[in-house]
């Protein structure tokens, strides 16, 4: 199978272009309303009379809806396809920021978020679709481009909400429901389905005992392993910081909002401009150590630095790392997966990194408190320096997957 469809090269190079930025731009948004009712969260919850514990399951239901969501969205999208998951889920955004935005009780407020939880589910649909579209030796270059769009999203839609606030903190629901809306009618006019519906139910992951078999297999058991050590060690740093930053430093909300605009800075260069460069000079697993040494030293720097100016330093370091690690780990994953399961597959590896980003931050904070305010990097970065260990045995990945064969149009 390839892209090569005589007498259809307008559908070939509309086909190898179109959905990229059409998924980016997916990506960008969904993450852009996250990014814009994020930071109001709190302040809005405590209006509506929310005790500190119900901020914290406000805040969690979405990660828990989205963890679960996942994985039943990614196996959907091998049987129905990926443009009808992806475009529903664009919608079912604005409508859970639409319902954000009029929220008048705390019930609703809990159902915006979970209804956003289980739309951003699709994130498994989007890697899913990008594998299809492209080659194996420019997916890791793909896979960064939507954690760039991501990266972005979360930086661009804080000032967003911000600005739109002074309106009352429901008005930014707004804005991110149109734009998820807008971007919905975008997929649905300009996004092609990725996959024909007579491929569906062939994979090896068809079933839920061929799913865990998979799963559970090498190479993807040591992929698998390796991203939950590195992503749950990296929320678990990222959880913390600001309290170590305060604590160890003196350094106030403004002080941590730059480091935080720094990390998403580099990650978005990283990803969206230098990873593509690595892969082909490293290759993949090279490019993996590469990424898990780099954030294992930067984890571990950020416990011994004297002063806070040394930030500067470590936080590039860490999202560099970062940024290199989990767009090649996905890479591997879905190189690594027959070309009927990637929806399937990849919201396994969802499921994965969910269950570290919400495990990382408990032993953080239990670490914190009941040790010392170093501890939760040292742990974490020695989780992640056994993850560099055993990235060395991930082997030069030698693909299942080709590119989806999408069926010529006939024009007339």
């Amino acid at each position: 199978m390839g892209w090569e469809h005589p007498g259809d090269e307008g559908l070939k190079r509309y086909m190898k272009k179109s959905p990229q930025a059409v998924l980016f731009a997916a990506v960008l948004v969904d993450m852009v309303g996250f990014g814009i009712v994020l930071p109001l969260l709190p302040f809005y919850a405590e209006s509506l009379g929310a005790s500190p514990v119900e901020v914290t399951l406000l805040v969690a239901s979405f990660s828990a809806m989205q963890l679960v969501a996942a994985p039943f969205w990614g196996r959907v999208s091998d049987r129905r396809g990926r443009r009808p998951l992806l475009v529903a889920g664009l919608f079912a955004s604005a409508v859970s920021y639409l319902i954000f935005g009029l929220a008048e009780s705390l019930p609703l407020l809990f159902l915006s978020r979970i209804a956003a939880g289980a739309a951003g589910g699709t994130i498994s649909v989007a890697q899913a679709y990008m594998a299809d579209v492209t080659a194996a030796e420019e997916r890791a270059r793909a896979m960064g481009l939507l954690g760039a769009a991501s990266g972005l999203g979360v930086m661009i839609g804080p000032a967003i909400g911000g600005i739109f606030s002074r309106w009352g903190l429901g008005a930014p629901g707004f804005v991110a429901a149109a734009l998820c809306a807008a971007n919905g009618v975008a997929a649905v006019l300009l996004l092609p389905e990725s996959r024909p519906r007579s491929e569906a139910g062939r994979g090896e992951a068809a079933t839920l005992r061929g799913w865990v078999r998979a799963m559970t297999s090498f190479p993807l058991s040591l992929l698998l392993g390796v991203y939950f050590l590195a992503i749950s060690s990296f929320t678990a740093m990222t959880s913390v910081l600001a309290l170590y930053a305060e604590r160890a430093f003196g350094l106030d909300p403004a002080g941590m909002g730059v480091v935080f605009t720094l990390s998403g800075g580099v990650t978005v260069v990283v990803r969206g401009v230098l990873l593509g460069w690595l892969v082909r000079r490293l290759g993949e697993p090279r490019t993996v150590r590469l990424g898990a040494a780099a954030l294992s030293l930067a984890i571990l720097l950020v416990s011994l630095i004297p002063n806070p100016w040394l930030l500067g330093l470590a936080v590039p370091l860490y999202a560099a790392g970062a940024g290199t690690l989990f767009p090649v780990l996905a890479s591997l994953v879905s190189r690594a997966t027959d070309a009927h399961s990637q929806g399937s597959i990849l919201g396994g590896s969802q499921l994965v990194g969910g269950l570290g980003r919400v495990l990382g931050p408990l032993w953080a904070g239990l670490l914190f408190q009941h040790l010392w305010i170093e501890a939760p990097f040292q742990v974490g970065a020695l989780l992640v320096a056994i993850a560099f260990a055993l990235a060395f045995r991930i082997p030069a990945p030698t693909p299942k997957v080709a590119p989806v064969e999408v069926p010529s149009r006939k024009v007339g």
